[in-house]
């Protein structure tokens, strides 16, 4: 990659973020400590050349909907890239495939993942995953959505998986995870590939039960919060889910990570104390057994963010070829509102001193998302909305206008960019997927479109 040797300080403010306000309370509990030294708030980094490595964006799809059709990418083997996004037509929802073999210049027609018409839940603020088997398998899972009058917001979702034989040009009849169990909510989902095929899913879990009416209402005799389960078989058929943690924020992203030498991790937002000095700060539970048991959460960082409420995002990870865990998240902690990024090379029981990527006396919960590439180089973006909303301190889901930015980190150096990857504003989620050689990044404008850009590394 080129870059400039232009060196600056990290000091960005942003002045608008992307959620709803969700207020609720939790206990506190367990959690493994780590020593840890203060973060530092300054960082001189190198300039990434984003204009003369990326493409000009090009358009994936353009939707009419009013809303936030959140994509996804990732990348074969082979360099061929796989682009996820939702569209609403008539008030269905669906979501479509499209592929490229020439670096994103071009897209395939697009293929329908679905089978079953409006069984997707159109949320910007969790894309649909999309993982690669090695042999011509597509795997995705996503939320759906049905009417329930006594659930929040009248929504009641459950976790769909479907997968393709054919390298996506067909999509199986879909399953839903944890059919035959008690009834549960589940959403803010993630899900990961390890290298021998077995599939890794954790999500946010609300227990509910049928009331005499014939409707759905919560279920406050059982434990709600992160909920795991695997598929050893190719999708086939998932394990029997079990319940990871019980007091999580109820609507921040779950993110999971998995490498072929039995690592399995997972992330979410965690909820200490109660009432209005309650800390929501992320941390990682691991596994080394491939998934059938996890040690105890660990903090990423004791950032101490107190919160009464949900900031809608988490805390992506990416493993590279020497079995480190990286991760990117955000915090809105008084002193060090930001996003930070931080690895662990013991299986994620401690993690490094947090090196800043985006901070200021004001910086709303946007998204960051992290990949690694064959090299080992690792690649952030993030969105930036400073100065783009009237929203000042305060932050609205589905008032979002945002720059979308990127760097890397090599040998512990942050390398950042200086212009952003996108040519107008961004609104809704961004994501980010690496492999032979060429890097990806995705998003959606303020005019519904979804847009890619590829670099060559």
């Amino acid at each position: 990659m080129n870059k400039a040797v232009v060196m600056v300080a990290i000091a960005v403010v942003a002045a608008v973020g992307i959620s709803a306000f969700a207020l609720m309370s939790g206990d506190s509990s367990e959690v493994t400590p780590v020593v840890q030294e203060p973060a530092v708030l300054e960082e001189k980094v190198s300039i990434l050349d984003t204009i003369n490595s990326f493409s000009a964006p090009t358009t994936i799809a353009q939707s009419m909907k009013a809303a936030q059709p959140a994509p996804n990418v990732t990348i074969g083997d082979d360099g061929k890239i796989y682009v996820l996004y939702q569209d609403t037509v008539n008030e269905e929802t669906n979501i479509f495939l499209k592929t490229s073999t020439d670096n994103g210049q071009t897209f395939s027609e697009p293929v329908r993942v679905n089978l079953l018409d409006g069984n997707v839940a159109l949320d910007g603020r969790v894309a649909p995953t999309i993982q690669l088997g090695d042999n011509g398998e597509v795997y995705v899972t996503w939320a759906n959505s049905r009417y329930e009058p006594n659930m929040f917001m009248g929504n009641y979702r459950q976790l769909v998986f479907t997968q393709s034989f054919d390298d996506g040009k067909s999509f199986e009849p879909s399953i839903t995870i944890g059919a035959e169990e008690l009834h549960s909510g589940k959403y803010f989902q993630h899900m990961s590939i390890d290298g021998h095929g077995g599939i890794h899913m954790a999500w946010l879990d609300g227990p509910t039960k049928m009331n005499a009416t014939g409707f759905m209402e919560k279920d406050k005799s059982r434990d709600r919060g992160v909920r795991y389960t695997q598929s050893l078989d190719g999708g086939v058929t998932f394990e029997t889910t079990k319940l990871i943690d019980a007091n999580a924020c109820p609507c921040c992203n779950v993110q999971t990570a998995a490498d072929g030498e039995g690592s399995v991790y997972v992330s979410w937002r965690k909820v200490f104390g109660s009432g209005d000095t309650q800390v929501r700060d992320m941390v990682v539970a691991a596994s080394t057994d491939g998934g059938k048991t996890f040690g105890a959460p660990v903090k990423i960082y004791d950032d101490g963010f107190q919160f009464k409420g949900c900031v809608h995002v988490g805390a992506p990870m990416a493993i590279d070829s020497e079995g480190t865990l990286h991760v990117a998240w955000y915090t809105g902690a008084t002193e060090r509102q930001g996003m930070y990024y931080a690895t662990s090379t013991d299986n994620g029981q401690s993690f490094s001193k947090p090196m800043p990527i985006l901070t200021g006396d004001w910086v709303p919960p946007q998204r960051i998302f992290i990949t690694v590439d064959n090299d080992d180089t690792v690649w952030l973006t993030w969105e930036d909305a400073t100065g783009l909303s009237t929203n000042e301190k305060s932050w609205r889901y589905g008032d979002t206008q945002a720059l979308i930015f990127t760097a890397q980190v090599i040998d512990g150096e942050l390398i950042r960019a200086d212009n952003p990857i996108n040519e107008n504003d961004a609104k809704s989620l961004t994501n980010i997927d690496s492999d032979n050689g060429l890097v990806s990044i995705v998003w959606t404008e303020t005019d519904n479109s979804v847009k890619i850009t590829t670099a060559e590394n």
